[in-house]
């Protein structure tokens, strides 16, 4: 009986968590960086990110020459002393790179030095996932 209980529970903490997961990534949108100039020197990408909000599941598309530049995901301080130096992550330079944000909080994303340094950084701040609700639900 006692297991049957806890079987029971554990399929509803399940099914509960799985619909919280679908709702998070049911919103969740993909940025091109730089829209139709991609990743490249000379794209004011501060302008780019000015009107967006980014959120936890968000995915942002770096588009560049194959092999031209290196990416590294680091926090703000960092990127504003553009220094690539131990970074959270560094992106393998296919062209095509695509990450998605989980983390909430200040980040970057930036290349080398020199190209950080010239303006080439894209500072953005990642928002905790907003909780849909279903129609004429209020949440005080």
């Amino acid at each position: 009986m006692v297991t049957k209980m806890a079987n029971k529970n554990l399929g509803i903490l399940i099914l509960i968590a799985t619909l919280v997961a679908q709702a998070t990534w049911a919103r969740a949108k993909e940025y091109i960086v730089g829209d139709d100039k991609g990743w490249a020197p000379g794209v004011d990408y501060d302008a780019w990110i000015k009107d967006k909000e980014i959120f936890q599941g968000d995915k942002l598309v770096f588009r560049f020459e194959r092999e031209t530049r290196k990416l590294y995901y680091t926090t703000h301080e960092k990127c504003n002393a553009c220094c690539p130096n131990d970074p959270l992550m560094e992106m393998y330079p296919c062209g095509n790179n695509c990450l998605t944000v989980m983390k909430i909080g200040k980040r970057c994303v930036m290349s080398t030095r020199e190209d950080c340094l010239n303006g080439m950084k894209l500072l953005f701040e990642v928002k905790p996932a907003p909780v849909l609700q279903e129609c004429g639900e209020t949440i005080i």
